[in-house]
């Protein structure tokens, strides 16, 4: 962590510099500083502990409706001038982009409180402590587990010649375990701004009682099925979505899954969706890679499909205002701070008012098929399990799927009461429910 004033001092330079060469251009000057602690493990042993910094500096120079980029992690004077320069040609060997008119103008964003001391100054002996927590219940019952323990502080800051302004600094825990037998595995993570909402004991717990219960799987014929999905495959459907879809850019480009269902009830009314980037519930940041706050865009509203996120480059072919969601310095919007709304039904209750299903811890290699519906095909992993007469009865071969995931919201019959929030990666998680969906379609047994 170097601070907000030593940020500042590199991000001034970059205006400075680019101030001091010949007139008529713009710059912003984005700056990522991230300190990550990462200790894996693997067959009960920890056998990587690695500590990494790293600081990235990115240029966008704006001339006229011409716009280049570079980046940097030599933040000397010397450093930064290069790359201030090296934007500059690049910019110049754009054609002129008429949608582009120029650089945000953005408000203050809002603080964001999510610094914790307690997790900046978590130490390796304290992931390492975890992680001998969780290997030493896996190995107690003949079992082997791998997995990792990170932990970290991130920057970010912005600054502009249109008058951007934007610091904040964040701290980053989670664990993530996978329990194996011969023959069967179990897997849970968790994340937070705060490691002691980490629990690596109750995390290899869950993990560990799937791989057991999972033990000695069946074949069973692939079909429609009635499945109960718990929140880490939730996640991974909500990513789908964000990664195909919820960003204006696609939509504008026509391969988004929202093209030609925008305004209209594509989804069950159990289903809300939105992104906010200061809600402590989740791992907030408070204004994109281009010092815009980020806004709670509404994405969908008790079914109704509402709005794709924005930046200032697709907000400005609209009309409209941006919501704040530039994640990096390139590449179009996403909305990476999503929630979606819990239900009234425990887990338990939507398995136990299902006569013939499955219960699906999470799934694997997602693909997209179509982007029309967002149609992809992907696999079950680590704890799937038959659901007969309201009870999980026996643990199944995992399974591949082929399944448009707006249709799936469509077809969600019950919504869990409680949510869970899954760090990803650094800078994007989702704060989800379990789910009951009907008419799943599985096309294949895996090997």
């Amino acid at each position: 962590m170097i601070g907000r004033e030593a940020c500042e001092a590199v991000l001034q330079c970059a205006l400075e510099i680019g101030d001091s060469r010949d007139g008529g251009w713009d710059t912003e000057a984005y700056l990522v500083v991230q300190n990550l602690g990462l200790t894996r493990f693997a067959a009960n042993m920890i056998h990587q502990n690695v500590s990494h910094g790293n600081a990235q500096l990115h240029i966008r120079a704006v001339e006229g409706h011409r716009q280049g980029r570079s980046t940097t992690n030599d933040l000397s004077e010397s450093g930064v001038a290069k790359a201030v320069q090296s934007a500059r040609h690049n910019a110049l060997l754009m054609p002129e982009d008429p949608h582009f008119h120029g650089l945000a103008s953005p408000d203050a964003p809002s603080q964001v409180p999510t610094f914790d001391v307690a997790t900046a100054e978590f130490s390796p002996a304290s992931r390492a402590n975890a992680v001998a927590l969780a290997c030493g219940k896996a190995a107690s019952l003949g079992l082997e587990s791998s997995g990792f323990c990170r932990s970290g502080v991130q920057e970010t800051a912005v600054m502009s010649t249109n008058g951007a302004r934007a610091y904040h600094a964040s701290t980053f825990a989670g664990f993530l375990i996978t329990v194996m037998s011969g023959n069967s595995a179990g897997w849970s993570k968790g994340g937070s701004w705060r490691v002691s909402e980490v629990d690596a004991g109750a995390l290899a717990d869950e993990a560990i009682a799937k791989a057991v219960d999972g033990q000695d799987p069946r074949a069973i014929e692939p079909g429609e099925y009635t499945v109960v999905l718990d929140s880490y495959a939730v996640d991974d459907l909500l990513n789908a979505l964000s990664r195909y879809g919820m960003g204006a850019q696609t939509v504008q480009e026509g391969r988004s899954w929202m093209n030609g269902i925008l305004d209209t009830q594509a989804m069950s009314p159990l289903v809300s969706i939105w992104d906010d980037g200061t809600d402590m519930a989740g791992w907030p940041t408070p204004f994109d890679a281009e010092g815009v706050p980020r806004r709670k865009t509404h994405i969908v509203q008790d079914g109704m499909l509402k709005t794709p996120v924005h930046n200032s480059y697709t907000a400005g072919k609209e009309g409209v205002a941006s919501t704040g969601h530039q994640f990096s310095s390139g590449g179009g919007p996403l909305a990476a701070n999503l929630f979606m709304a819990a239900g009234k039904d425990p887990l338990e209750q939507m398995i136990a008012s299902t006569r013939l299903g499955l219960y699906i811890t999470r799934f694997h290699y997602i693909r997209l098929v179509q982007n029309r519906g967002c149609v992809v095909t992907g696999m079950t992993r680590d704890g799937t399990f038959l659901i007969e007469e309201g009870r999980v009865s026996h643990p199944v071969k995992d399974l591949r799927f082929t399944q448009s995931f707006v249709d799936a919201l469509a077809n969600v019959e019950a919504v869990g009461s409680e949510r869970k929030l899954c760090l990803n990666e650094v800078g994007f998680a989702t704060c989800v429910p379990a789910l009951k969906i009907t008419g799943f379609n599985f096309t294949g047994v895996t090997v």
